[in-house]
Protein backbone atom coordinates (compact mmCIF):
# COMPACT_ATOMS: atom_id res chain seq x y z
CA UNK A 1 0.00 0.00 0.00
CA UNK A 2 1.55 3.55 -0.86
CA UNK A 3 1.67 6.53 1.29
CA UNK A 4 -1.19 8.27 0.99
CA UNK A 5 -2.21 12.24 2.31
CA UNK A 6 -5.51 12.92 3.18
CA UNK A 7 -5.98 16.53 4.31
CA UNK A 8 -9.04 16.90 6.35
CA UNK A 9 -10.84 20.50 6.47
CA UNK A 10 -14.32 21.44 6.25
CA UNK A 11 -14.32 24.73 5.47
CA UNK A 12 -10.78 26.12 4.55
CA UNK A 13 -11.11 29.02 6.63
CA UNK A 14 -7.71 30.27 7.97
CA UNK A 15 -9.48 30.38 11.61
CA UNK A 16 -10.35 26.77 11.71
CA UNK A 17 -8.48 23.47 12.69
CA UNK A 18 -7.66 21.08 10.01
CA UNK A 19 -5.81 17.84 10.11
CA UNK A 20 -3.77 15.94 8.27
CA UNK A 21 -3.89 12.33 8.10
CA UNK A 22 -0.99 9.88 6.74
CA UNK A 23 -2.20 6.10 5.53
CA UNK A 24 -0.09 3.81 3.95
CA UNK A 25 3.25 3.68 5.82
CA UNK A 26 5.06 0.82 7.96
CA UNK A 27 3.90 0.21 11.33
CA UNK A 28 5.79 1.96 14.11
CA UNK A 29 7.71 3.84 10.95
CA UNK A 30 9.14 6.98 11.73
CA UNK A 31 8.53 9.90 9.38
CA UNK A 32 8.72 13.81 9.56
CA UNK A 33 6.59 15.90 8.19
CA UNK A 34 7.29 19.07 6.43
CA UNK A 35 4.78 21.73 6.24
CA UNK A 36 5.96 24.62 3.43
CA UNK A 37 4.41 28.09 2.12
CA UNK A 38 5.79 30.61 0.17
CA UNK A 39 2.13 31.89 -0.79
CA UNK A 40 1.53 33.36 2.68
CA UNK A 41 0.24 36.73 4.11
CA UNK A 42 1.48 36.08 8.01
CA UNK A 43 -0.05 39.01 9.92
CA UNK A 44 2.25 38.76 13.06
CA UNK A 45 5.43 39.10 10.41
CA UNK A 46 6.99 42.32 9.53
CA UNK A 47 5.20 44.22 7.17
CA UNK A 48 8.44 44.44 5.19
CA UNK A 49 8.08 40.52 4.45
CA UNK A 50 6.90 39.97 1.02
CA UNK A 51 3.83 36.97 0.71
CA UNK A 52 6.59 35.04 -1.09
CA UNK A 53 8.70 34.75 1.60
CA UNK A 54 9.42 30.79 2.25
CA UNK A 55 8.12 29.47 5.52
CA UNK A 56 8.49 25.68 6.90
CA UNK A 57 7.98 23.54 9.66
CA UNK A 58 9.20 19.68 10.10
CA UNK A 59 8.06 17.68 12.90
CA UNK A 60 8.87 13.95 13.53
CA UNK A 61 5.91 11.27 13.95
CA UNK A 62 5.82 7.56 14.69
CA UNK A 63 3.25 5.62 12.47
CA UNK A 64 0.54 3.36 14.86
CA UNK A 65 -0.24 -0.49 14.61
CA UNK A 66 -2.12 0.92 11.12
CA UNK A 67 0.66 2.43 9.66
CA UNK A 68 -0.99 5.92 9.85
CA UNK A 69 -0.17 9.01 11.37
CA UNK A 70 -2.41 11.86 12.21
CA UNK A 71 -1.53 15.33 13.36
CA UNK A 72 -4.84 15.22 15.83
CA UNK A 73 -4.36 12.15 17.24
CA UNK A 74 -0.18 11.46 17.10
CA UNK A 75 2.43 13.03 18.71
CA UNK A 76 5.05 14.52 17.37
CA UNK A 77 8.81 13.23 18.56
CA UNK A 78 10.99 15.89 17.77
CA UNK A 79 11.20 19.03 15.20
CA UNK A 80 9.80 22.35 15.59
CA UNK A 81 7.39 20.78 18.40
CA UNK A 82 7.28 18.38 20.77
CA UNK A 83 3.73 16.48 21.50
CA UNK A 84 -0.05 16.73 20.81
CA UNK A 85 -0.84 19.80 18.98
CA UNK A 86 -3.33 19.99 16.14
CA UNK A 87 -2.20 22.78 14.22
CA UNK A 88 1.49 22.40 15.71
CA UNK A 89 3.18 21.93 12.29
CA UNK A 90 1.27 25.60 11.32
CA UNK A 91 2.06 27.38 13.80
CA UNK A 92 5.34 27.09 13.78
CA UNK A 93 6.13 27.61 10.42
CA UNK A 94 9.78 29.83 10.50
CA UNK A 95 10.91 31.74 7.72
CA UNK A 96 14.14 29.97 5.90
CA UNK A 97 14.01 32.58 2.72
CA UNK A 98 12.92 35.98 3.38
CA UNK A 99 11.67 37.88 -0.20
CA UNK A 100 10.94 41.36 0.96
CA UNK A 101 8.90 44.08 -0.74
CA UNK A 102 7.72 47.46 -0.80
CA UNK A 103 4.74 48.78 0.95
CA UNK A 104 1.56 49.69 -1.25
CA UNK A 105 0.20 52.88 -0.39
CA UNK A 106 -2.25 52.67 -3.22
CA UNK A 107 -5.15 50.95 -2.07
CA UNK A 108 -6.87 49.78 -5.60
CA UNK A 109 -3.09 48.08 -6.18
CA UNK A 110 -3.61 46.12 -2.57
CA UNK A 111 -3.61 42.41 -2.77
CA UNK A 112 -6.26 40.59 -0.47
CA UNK A 113 -3.90 38.39 0.46
CA UNK A 114 -6.96 35.80 0.81
CA UNK A 115 -5.20 32.50 -0.11
CA UNK A 116 -2.42 30.54 1.43
CA UNK A 117 -1.03 27.49 -0.32
CA UNK A 118 0.76 24.64 1.64
CA UNK A 119 2.97 22.01 -0.05
CA UNK A 120 3.55 18.91 2.61
CA UNK A 121 5.86 16.19 2.36
CA UNK A 122 6.40 12.91 3.65
CA UNK A 123 10.02 12.00 4.55
CA UNK A 124 11.64 8.82 5.60
CA UNK A 125 15.00 8.17 5.79
CA UNK A 126 15.45 11.33 3.63
CA UNK A 127 13.62 9.09 1.03
CA UNK A 128 10.20 11.12 -0.24
CA UNK A 129 7.37 9.15 0.05
CA UNK A 130 4.07 11.43 -0.70
CA UNK A 131 3.70 15.45 -1.68
CA UNK A 132 1.15 17.37 -2.45
CA UNK A 133 -0.67 20.72 -2.15
CA UNK A 134 -3.70 22.69 -0.79
CA UNK A 135 -5.30 25.99 -0.46
CA UNK A 136 -6.34 27.74 2.94
CA UNK A 137 -8.49 31.23 2.64
CA UNK A 138 -9.00 34.36 4.59
CA UNK A 139 -12.29 34.70 2.73
CA UNK A 140 -15.05 32.50 2.13
CA UNK A 141 -15.77 32.47 -1.83
CA UNK A 142 -19.01 33.88 -1.80
CA UNK A 143 -17.84 36.88 0.16
CA UNK A 144 -17.05 39.87 -2.21
CA UNK A 145 -15.47 43.44 -1.24
CA UNK A 146 -15.10 46.71 -2.86
CA UNK A 147 -12.94 49.69 -1.61
CA UNK A 148 -13.69 53.10 -0.32
CA UNK A 149 -11.47 56.16 -0.78
CA UNK A 150 -12.71 59.30 1.45
CA UNK A 151 -11.01 62.62 2.45
CA UNK A 152 -9.11 61.21 5.52
CA UNK A 153 -10.06 57.72 5.66
CA UNK A 154 -10.00 54.67 3.56
CA UNK A 155 -11.53 51.17 3.26
CA UNK A 156 -12.16 47.94 1.96
CA UNK A 157 -15.71 46.58 2.53
CA UNK A 158 -16.46 42.73 2.65
CA UNK A 159 -20.05 41.32 2.21
CA UNK A 160 -22.41 38.66 1.12
CA UNK A 161 -24.20 39.81 -1.76
CA UNK A 162 -27.80 38.00 -0.63
CA UNK A 163 -30.52 40.94 0.01
CA UNK A 164 -30.15 40.18 3.12
CA UNK A 165 -29.25 42.73 6.04
CA UNK A 166 -26.21 41.61 8.31
CA UNK A 167 -24.93 43.16 11.33
CA UNK A 168 -21.53 45.51 10.48
CA UNK A 169 -18.31 45.34 11.98
CA UNK A 170 -15.99 48.33 11.77
CA UNK A 171 -12.08 46.89 11.96
CA UNK A 172 -9.61 48.84 12.85
CA UNK A 173 -5.90 48.11 13.37
CA UNK A 174 -2.75 49.65 14.96
CA UNK A 175 0.19 51.75 14.11
CA UNK A 176 1.08 49.95 11.30
CA UNK A 177 -0.96 51.95 9.07
CA UNK A 178 -2.64 50.89 6.24
CA UNK A 179 -5.18 48.50 5.67
CA UNK A 180 -3.14 45.01 5.28
CA UNK A 181 -3.48 43.89 8.82
CA UNK A 182 -7.05 45.08 9.11
CA UNK A 183 -8.31 43.71 5.93
CA UNK A 184 -7.39 39.95 7.05
CA UNK A 185 -8.80 40.36 10.26
CA UNK A 186 -12.19 41.95 8.60
CA UNK A 187 -12.09 38.80 5.90
CA UNK A 188 -12.02 35.92 8.70
CA UNK A 189 -14.83 37.98 11.08
CA UNK A 190 -17.11 38.42 7.34
CA UNK A 191 -17.21 34.52 7.33
CA UNK A 192 -18.97 34.77 10.63
CA UNK A 193 -22.24 36.30 9.13
CA UNK A 194 -20.80 40.10 9.34
CA UNK A 195 -20.45 42.51 7.19
CA UNK A 196 -16.60 43.86 7.90
CA UNK A 197 -15.00 47.45 6.97
CA UNK A 198 -11.19 47.50 7.16
CA UNK A 199 -10.30 50.97 8.22
CA UNK A 200 -7.15 52.71 7.02
CA UNK A 201 -6.66 55.57 8.96
CA UNK A 202 -3.36 56.90 7.95
CA UNK A 203 -0.53 55.58 6.33
CA UNK A 204 -2.11 55.48 2.81
CA UNK A 205 -2.01 57.52 -0.78
CA UNK A 206 -3.65 60.75 0.08
CA UNK A 207 -3.82 60.08 3.75
CA UNK A 208 -1.98 61.74 6.86
CA UNK A 209 1.15 60.29 6.55
CA UNK A 210 1.92 59.53 9.86
CA UNK A 211 -0.36 58.85 12.97
CA UNK A 212 -0.60 62.38 14.32
CA UNK A 213 -3.64 64.30 14.94
CA UNK A 214 -6.04 62.27 13.35
CA UNK A 215 -9.62 62.46 13.53
CA UNK A 216 -12.77 60.70 15.28
CA UNK A 217 -14.69 61.98 12.94
CA UNK A 218 -13.34 59.38 10.49
CA UNK A 219 -14.87 56.41 12.56
CA UNK A 220 -18.17 58.36 12.57
CA UNK A 221 -17.96 58.73 8.76
CA UNK A 222 -17.44 55.32 8.33
CA UNK A 223 -20.34 54.68 10.77
CA UNK A 224 -23.03 56.49 8.54
CA UNK A 225 -21.86 54.84 5.69
CA UNK A 226 -22.38 52.03 6.79
CA UNK A 227 -25.77 52.53 8.41
CA UNK A 228 -27.11 53.70 4.63
CA UNK A 229 -26.28 50.39 2.55
CA UNK A 230 -28.78 48.31 1.96
CA UNK A 231 -27.32 44.98 3.08
CA UNK A 232 -26.21 46.25 6.81
CA UNK A 233 -28.91 46.22 9.63
CA UNK A 234 -28.49 49.94 10.81
CA UNK A 235 -28.95 49.59 14.88
CA UNK A 236 -26.06 46.62 14.76
CA UNK A 237 -22.72 47.82 13.95
CA UNK A 238 -19.65 46.57 16.18
CA UNK A 239 -16.30 48.07 16.23
CA UNK A 240 -12.54 46.04 16.65
CA UNK A 241 -9.86 47.78 17.31
CA UNK A 242 -6.45 46.29 18.28
CA UNK A 243 -3.11 48.08 19.81
CA UNK A 244 -3.16 51.58 18.67
CA UNK A 245 -6.59 50.89 17.31
CA UNK A 246 -8.32 50.19 20.33
CA UNK A 247 -7.08 53.46 21.86
CA UNK A 248 -8.13 55.14 18.82
CA UNK A 249 -11.71 52.90 19.15
CA UNK A 250 -11.92 53.63 22.56
CA UNK A 251 -11.49 57.66 22.57
CA UNK A 252 -14.69 57.13 19.73
CA UNK A 253 -16.73 55.24 22.33
CA UNK A 254 -16.21 57.77 24.08
CA UNK A 255 -17.55 60.69 22.25
CA UNK A 256 -20.54 58.90 20.41
CA UNK A 257 -22.94 56.10 21.06
CA UNK A 258 -24.14 54.73 18.17
CA UNK A 259 -21.92 51.49 18.52
CA UNK A 260 -23.75 48.59 19.51
CA UNK A 261 -20.78 46.90 20.88
CA UNK A 262 -16.85 46.49 20.88
CA UNK A 263 -13.85 44.68 20.97
CA UNK A 264 -10.37 45.96 21.98
CA UNK A 265 -7.08 44.35 22.10
CA UNK A 266 -4.28 45.11 23.59
CA UNK A 267 -6.09 48.76 24.78
CA UNK A 268 -4.81 51.89 26.38
CA UNK A 269 -6.95 53.49 28.64
CA UNK A 270 -5.06 56.93 27.83
CA UNK A 271 -4.45 59.12 24.34
CA UNK A 272 -0.54 58.84 23.74
CA UNK A 273 1.49 61.31 21.79
CA UNK A 274 1.13 60.78 18.04
CA UNK A 275 4.22 59.48 15.86
CA UNK A 276 6.22 60.65 12.84
CA UNK A 277 7.85 57.83 11.73
CA UNK A 278 9.61 56.50 14.70
CA UNK A 279 9.97 60.29 16.42
CA UNK A 280 7.42 61.62 18.66
CA UNK A 281 5.52 63.98 17.11
CA UNK A 282 4.81 66.30 19.69
CA UNK A 283 1.12 66.60 18.62
CA UNK A 284 -1.73 64.18 19.84
CA UNK A 285 -2.52 61.23 18.19
CA UNK A 286 -6.16 61.77 17.75
CA UNK A 287 -8.56 65.22 17.08
CA UNK A 288 -12.19 65.71 18.10
CA UNK A 289 -14.04 68.76 16.24
CA UNK A 290 -10.90 70.24 15.01
CA UNK A 291 -8.92 70.38 18.46
CA UNK A 292 -6.47 68.02 19.56
CA UNK A 293 -7.42 65.66 21.94
CA UNK A 294 -5.15 65.76 25.38
CA UNK A 295 -2.30 63.31 25.32
CA UNK A 296 0.30 61.89 27.17
CA UNK A 297 3.53 62.80 25.73
CA UNK A 298 6.40 59.66 25.48
CA UNK A 299 8.71 59.72 27.91
CA UNK A 300 11.59 56.62 27.96
CA UNK A 301 11.64 56.35 31.52
CA UNK A 302 8.36 55.98 31.74
CA UNK A 303 8.53 52.87 28.85
CA UNK A 304 11.63 51.67 29.89
CA UNK A 305 10.35 51.54 33.72
CA UNK A 306 7.31 49.14 32.25
CA UNK A 307 9.34 47.20 30.23
CA UNK A 308 11.89 46.05 32.95
CA UNK A 309 9.37 45.76 35.97
CA UNK A 310 5.39 46.65 34.46
CA UNK A 311 5.45 50.17 36.78
CA UNK A 312 3.16 51.87 35.40
CA UNK A 313 3.07 56.11 35.98
CA UNK A 314 1.13 57.96 38.13
CA UNK A 315 0.87 60.80 35.38
CA UNK A 316 -2.74 60.37 34.54
CA UNK A 317 -2.58 63.15 31.53
CA UNK A 318 -4.59 61.56 28.37
CA UNK A 319 -6.38 59.56 30.64
CA UNK A 320 -10.05 59.38 28.21
CA UNK A 321 -13.21 59.77 30.03
CA UNK A 322 -14.81 56.73 29.60
CA UNK A 323 -17.91 56.93 32.15
CA UNK A 324 -20.01 57.21 29.04
CA UNK A 325 -19.45 54.25 27.66
CA UNK A 326 -22.27 51.93 27.42
CA UNK A 327 -22.16 49.43 25.16
CA UNK A 328 -21.39 45.89 25.87
CA UNK A 329 -17.22 46.05 25.96
CA UNK A 330 -14.74 42.75 25.71
CA UNK A 331 -11.12 43.66 26.62
CA UNK A 332 -7.87 41.50 25.32
CA UNK A 333 -5.23 41.96 27.75
CA UNK A 334 -2.01 40.54 28.76
CA UNK A 335 -0.33 40.66 31.87
CA UNK A 336 3.01 40.71 29.54
CA UNK A 337 2.19 43.34 27.40
CA UNK A 338 5.73 44.71 26.44
CA UNK A 339 4.38 48.07 24.21
CA UNK A 340 1.97 49.36 27.14
CA UNK A 341 0.21 48.16 30.14
CA UNK A 342 -3.14 47.19 28.87
CA UNK A 343 -3.45 45.05 31.97
CA UNK A 344 -4.18 47.84 34.29
CA UNK A 345 -5.37 49.99 31.53
CA UNK A 346 -8.07 47.35 31.09
CA UNK A 347 -9.04 47.30 34.71
CA UNK A 348 -9.16 51.22 34.82
CA UNK A 349 -11.92 50.70 32.27
CA UNK A 350 -14.03 48.15 32.93
CA UNK A 351 -14.35 50.01 36.74
CA UNK A 352 -15.17 53.07 34.85
CA UNK A 353 -17.29 52.80 32.12
CA UNK A 354 -20.92 52.24 32.88
CA UNK A 355 -21.85 49.30 30.40
CA UNK A 356 -23.78 46.44 31.90
CA UNK A 357 -22.26 43.79 30.04
CA UNK A 358 -18.58 43.91 29.97
CA UNK A 359 -15.56 41.51 30.39
CA UNK A 360 -11.64 40.75 30.08
CA UNK A 361 -10.14 37.62 28.55
CA UNK A 362 -6.52 37.66 30.07
CA UNK A 363 -3.77 36.14 28.65
CA UNK A 364 -0.60 35.81 30.50
CA UNK A 365 1.80 34.05 28.01
CA UNK A 366 1.07 36.49 24.80
CA UNK A 367 2.18 40.00 25.02
CA UNK A 368 0.74 42.44 22.78
CA UNK A 369 0.75 40.55 19.62
CA UNK A 370 -2.95 38.92 20.48
CA UNK A 371 -3.68 38.68 16.24
CA UNK A 372 -5.46 35.39 15.03
CA UNK A 373 -5.21 31.61 15.60
CA UNK A 374 -2.98 29.23 13.77
CA UNK A 375 -0.62 31.43 12.60
CA UNK A 376 3.09 31.52 13.72
CA UNK A 377 4.03 34.47 16.11
CA UNK A 378 7.45 35.49 15.67
CA UNK A 379 7.37 37.82 18.06
CA UNK A 380 7.46 35.54 21.08
CA UNK A 381 9.61 32.92 19.35
CA UNK A 382 11.58 32.38 22.39
CA UNK A 383 8.73 31.50 24.90
CA UNK A 384 8.63 27.77 23.67
CA UNK A 385 5.41 26.97 25.86
CA UNK A 386 1.96 26.69 23.68
CA UNK A 387 0.32 28.73 26.02
CA UNK A 388 0.39 31.11 23.67
CA UNK A 389 -1.00 29.30 20.90
CA UNK A 390 -3.93 28.41 23.07
CA UNK A 391 -4.20 31.85 24.15
CA UNK A 392 -4.82 33.22 20.58
CA UNK A 393 -7.32 30.56 20.06
CA UNK A 394 -9.11 31.67 22.85
CA UNK A 395 -8.44 35.32 22.52
CA UNK A 396 -10.23 35.06 18.82
CA UNK A 397 -13.24 32.37 19.93
CA UNK A 398 -13.92 34.75 22.38
CA UNK A 399 -13.77 37.68 19.85
CA UNK A 400 -16.39 35.88 17.79
CA UNK A 401 -18.67 35.03 20.65
CA UNK A 402 -19.01 38.77 21.58
CA UNK A 403 -19.65 39.48 18.44
CA UNK A 404 -22.47 36.89 17.70
CA UNK A 405 -24.36 37.60 20.98
CA UNK A 406 -24.53 41.62 20.92
CA UNK A 407 -24.74 41.74 17.03
CA UNK A 408 -26.49 38.52 16.04
CA UNK A 409 -28.85 37.65 18.78
CA UNK A 410 -32.20 39.36 19.14
CA UNK A 411 -31.96 39.44 22.70
CA UNK A 412 -29.18 39.15 25.00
Amino acid sequence: MSCKIIIEDSNKIMDSKINICIQGLKRFEEVKIILETSCFYNINAPMSWSENTLWRAEAVFLSDSNGTVSLKNSPSKGGDYIGFRNMGLFESLKAVSITNKKRIRDLKKLPLNDVVTYQISIMSDEKLLAKTTFNRFYKDFNIDYYDIIRKNWQGRMFYKNDNNKKPAIIVLSGSDGGIEKAQNIAMLLANHGFTTLAISYFGMNNQNSNLDRIPLENIDEALKYLQKLSFVDSSKIGIYGRSKGAEYGLMFLSKYNAIRCAVLNSPSDRVYEGLKGKRNSKHSSWTYGGEEIEYKPFKIKDFIMNMLIKKSSTDNSGVIDIKNITCPLLLITSTKDEIWDSYRASINIMKNIRSSEKNIVLTTALGHMNTIPYLPNLRYKKNKTDDIYYETVISWENTISWFVKYLKKEKV
